[in-house]
């Protein structure tokens, strides 16, 4: 079977997994409806009870199922449904579980009924994977056809998939990305394009699109990403979501299906994505609560979840153009009403400066590029794939007669340039302590996720503002401000410092943004997360406000 007959055969095997029940009628939704968001609640497929139950915050869900008012099942159910709606809606499942997660949130509640004995920290709570992690019986594809139909053995699970369930959780789908999980948008030749719920003319992000596509939606309470260049914080970003990318270590990456499989200059890591700060906070208590390190991941660090005090008063470092790509007007306007937010708690922000901001740019083809294009072409070859539009610059790679792989000493010589610049950064932090009037250094630092609010689909091409904090391996969360708004956020006259810039801003029109959401993102040091997690709050509270 090559690539089209596999792709027409894997996606029908996912349609059919939705009942006919819980299929859309055409006239409840036109192809040029443009915010889909209100269609869950006016189609008639969900009661009004499981409506609630979907408008619910996860750890509201959690408390409320270990309090009996709810069981795993009929919760589950109802994000099964809306789940299916969203599929339909926007594209954004890659495998669909229903009919076992349902057996399994059957199980835990008559487990329940007869112990009294909460299951764990996410007792019965319906959770979304990105495609990437291997679950038993589902397919891990990450967007090749060469690997559809060779679905997960028993014991072959992804640690994240084993510690959901050992934590309570109920599996109940698995979420689009694009191929080789290498874009700032979620497209491939299996599932096609997942588009946004605020705007279906605009991309959910990537890698992790389909998981914020979906969360977007209402469509599941709690997901769970990877990034190893801003794949959850670009969609979450996109769609209006929270979400912590860690620094490498601190949650179990172990047995998930990656697009660049050994590299390890720039590492992987695993994010939760949610509606709230909070259920972000409950996700990362829970996995670490497992303590992955003992006997599930041997790269995870042994560092279990730290109470921390957050002082009263913060100092915040404030990024506003990293000087290559000036974020478009939303995005300038959602940092200022941040820093706004921030001032009026009684918070400061000072100037901060990425000195050299392209420098870690540079180092990507010898850190990773030259082997991720080798791996790509193969796998795509097993099927006669062709490359995947975005992925130009490493299929030229592969094709180009004088370019040769980088070599092992090319890597080490990237890997020491990498050092030193995460030296020099780590400098620049620390001299902050002289500006801030804390005694302290920054708490966090204020920045753009992306220069777009939500790009135009196809139009991803600048991911800087949060590879850079993968080179570095710093942590970071993003935080939703407001959304796209045609009369705040018109084009001002502007000169654009370079081609990569002028491509953005020359396209930019707010109307054809409308709707979307606009967020931020805070970065912290490394392997510094539940400081930046109180930092969050602070600054979220202030937002709230």
């Amino acid at each position: 079977m090559q690539w089209e007959e596999i792709a027409q055969t894997k996606r029908a095997s996912r349609d059919r997994a939705i009942p006919p029940e819980w299929q859309l009628s055409l006239p409840q939704f036109q192809d040029t409806q443009v915010d889909v968001r209100a269609v869950p609640s006016q189609c008639g497929i969900l009661t009004t009870r499981e409506l609630d139950i979907t408008a619910t915050d996860a750890v509201e869900l959690v408390q409320k199922l270990v309090r009996r008012e709810y069981t795993s099942y009929e919760v589950t159910l109802a994000f099964c449904k809306r789940a299916a709606i969203a599929q339909q809606l926007i594209n954004c499942l890659s495998e669909v579980i229903f009919q076992s997660a349902l057996a399994a949130a059957a199980q835990i509640d008559a487990e329940y009924a007869a112990t009294g004995v909460p299951r764990g920290p996410l007792h019965g709570l319906p959770v979304s994977l990105k495609d990437c992690f291997p679950v038993e019986g589902t397919d891990a594809t990450i967007g090749y056809t060469a690997f559809a139909n060779s679905p997960t053995k028993h014991g072959e699970d992804a640690a994240i998939t084993r510690i959901m369930r050992e934590c309570g959780a109920v599996l109940f789908c698995k979420t689009n990305v694009p191929t080789a999980m290498m874009a700032g948008e979620t497209y491939n030749s299996i599932y096609g394009y997942t588009s946004n719920p605020y705007n279906t003319f605009l991309s959910s992000g990537g890698s992790s699109g389909g998981e914020s596509a979906l969360l977007a939606l209402r469509g599941s309470p709690l997901g769970v990403g990877t990034d190893v260049g801003g794949s959850v914080r670009i969609p979450a970003s996109f769609c209006g979501l929270y979400t912590l990318k860690p620094s490498s270590g601190r949650f179990p990456i172990a047995g998930t299906r990656d697009g660049m499989e050994g590299q390890e200059a720039v590492r992987n890591v695993v994010g939760p994505m949610a509606k709230s700060l909070a259920a972000i906070e409950m996700w990362t208590r829970a996995v670490l609560a497992s303590q992955p390190w003992m006997a599930v991941d041997p790269v995870c660090l042994p560092i279990p979840y730290r109470e921390v005090q957050i002082p009263r008063k913060l100092c915040f470092g404030l990024l506003l153009d990293d000087g290559i790509v000036k974020p478009l007007p939303p995005v300038t306007r959602a940092l200022h009403q941040a820093k706004a937010a921030l001032e009026a708690a009684g918070h400061m922000l000072v100037e901060f400066r990425i000195d050299d901001p392209l420098y870690t740019d540079t180092l990507k083809h010898a850190l990773y590029r030259s082997a991720a294009a080798d791996a790509v072409s193969n796998t795509l070859a097993k099927t006669e794939e062709p490359w995947p539009r975005g992925m130009e610059m490493l299929e030229e790679t592969v094709k180009s007669n004088d370019k040769s792989p980088a070599t092992v000493s090319d890597l080490w010589k990237a890997q020491v340039k990498r050092t030193e610049y995460a030296r020099r950064v780590l400098q620049a932090w620390a001299a902050t302590e002289s500006k801030t009037g804390t005694g302290r250094e920054i708490d966090a630092l204020l920045m753009p996720c992306t220069p777009w609010p939500a790009c135009e689909k196809y139009k991803f091409t600048y991911d800087n503002y949060t590879s850079l904090w993968n080179v570095l391996d710093y942590c970071a969360i993003t935080v939703p401000v407001t959304q796209v708004s045609v009369v705040d956020d018109v084009k001002p006259p502007y000169e654009c410092r370079n081609q990569i810039e002028a491509d953005i801003w020359e396209g930019y029109e707010p109307e054809n943004l409308k709707g979307a959401p606009v967020g931020v993102q805070l970065v912290g040091r490394r392997l510094n997360e539940e400081y930046l997690l109180g930092v969050t709050r602070a600054c979220d509270d202030a937002l709230k406000l």
